[in-house]
């Protein structure tokens, strides 16, 4: 039986190093390119008098309201329910 010894402690770690480093790299593209699916979105603008709330129960379908305004919060990065006049909206 033959014993292998390393030549080169440098070499080998840094060639380990830059593999785990394409791999997570790999990974992480693969993993984050899931979430990103492009999805259609119905875009409406906010009209004098409109609510989230309002919209929400327009559109929600079967779908339960509360969820959708989570959703529609969600999408559009709103912190709480408020909403201006002339706003644009993505709709899920």
């Amino acid at each position: 039986m033959k014993v292998y010894r390393l030549k080169n402690k440098n070499r080998f770690f840094t060639v380990l190093f830059l593999m785990f480093t394409v791999i997570i790299f790999f990974v992480g593209s693969v993993i984050s390119s899931g979430k990103n699916v492009n999805k259609e979105y119905k875009t409406i603008t906010v009209r004098q008098g409109d609510t989230l709330w309002d919209i929400a129960s327009k559109h929600c379908g079967k779908m339960e309201i509360r969820q959708y305004i989570y959703q529609i919060k969600k999408v559009n990065n709103l912190d709480d329910a408020i909403i201006y006049v002339g706003q644009k909206i993505n709709l899920p």
